[in-house]
């Protein structure tokens, strides 16, 4: 059992698990380890949204870690001296480490050994040195990519700009809404105006959002408009990182289909506060070409 082991603890949806893989896999590649994923989160269904384990649809270079794996690491139980000092606190030649804060924590990176990671590390610095080989893995395996369509093809032809509004399962759950915040409506008009001004009126925008209704009530644009219902959280996601350009919500998941977006002229905006009380300038969320309004 002399192999080195980096074991991440999955949670949350699909943005939250890239984030959770990306740093997992540079850390995994600083050590020459193999990488597992804990995915036992999402085996209680009862006090969880719909979040799925999502990643299998993707190139990853991951095993899922069996059961014995998590118990031998004591994997997510953490007493209070370990949350305290994680780094320091052996189980045998097994460790963990967990990250509960916003924003780029350098320790993260600088861990040696068999670790246990649990945390959203949510910053682009924790995996900026290995963008080639994420890009690489981080693309839909064959059989969830959608099948080529009239809005594909617009969004590769087109001047295209997917916007994300989130809305329902922030809503839906006042714990999220209290802590993540909505993104305003005026945030999409501002964003929508300062994009026509920067790249023309030609520009088409893509609208992907779980609140359709809200939006075609609430959103009286003079706009070249698309509203997007996809199939499903991949197909959406595959969508939105395909168009040239992404103005996203408050939210990992467009984050993600805005890092992956291949285009190299790319205009990416996200709103200033990240969460209701975290300004998204101070937590090193986004590359720095990323416009924040």
């Amino acid at each position: 059992f002399n192999k080195k082991m980096i074991i991440v603890r999955l949670k949350g949806g699909l943005g939250n698990q890239l984030f959770q893989y990306a740093t997992a896999r540079h850390l995994a590649h600083l050590n020459n380890s193999e990488l597992f994923l804990d995915t036992s989160y999402f085996d209680f269904k009862a006090d969880r949204p719909a979040w799925k384990y999502e990643l299998g649809a993707f190139n990853i270079k991951a095993e899922i870690a069996e059961e014995q794996l998590l118990k031998d690491f004591h994997a997510g139980k953490y007493s209070g001296t370990e949350k305290l000092i994680s780094k320091i606190v052996p189980f045998h030649k097994y460790k963990k480490y967990k990250y509960e804060g916003f924003g780029y924590n350098e320790q993260v990176l600088e861990l040696k050994g068999n670790y246990y990671l649990s945390g959203y590390f949510q910053s682009h610095k924790y995996f900026k040195p290995i963008t080639d080989i994420l890009k690489e893995e981080l693309t839909l395996k064959e059989e969830y990519i959608p099948k080529a369509n009239e809005w594909l093809d617009d969004m590769k032809n087109k001047l295209s700009v997917a916007v994300h509004i989130r809305r329902c399962d922030y809503i839906r759950n006042l714990s999220s809404m209290e802590a993540h915040g909505l993104c305003s409506k005026d945030y999409y008009a501002k964003t929508i105006e300062f994009v026509k001004r920067e790249l023309g009126e030609e520009v088409h925008f893509f609208l992907f959002t779980d609140d359709a209704e809200w939006v075609n009530r609430e959103m009286e644009w003079d706009i070249n408009s698309t509203m997007v219902q996809g199939k499903s959280i991949l197909s959406d996601f595959y969508m939105m990182s395909n168009c040239k350009h992404n103005i996203i919500a408050n939210s990992t998941f467009s984050w993600w289909a805005a890092w992956l977006n291949p285009n190299p002229d790319k205009m990416i905006i996200v709103p200033k506060h990240w969460d209701n009380n975290v300004k998204t300038e101070e937590i090193d969320l986004c590359p720095t070409k990323w416009i924040i309004k």
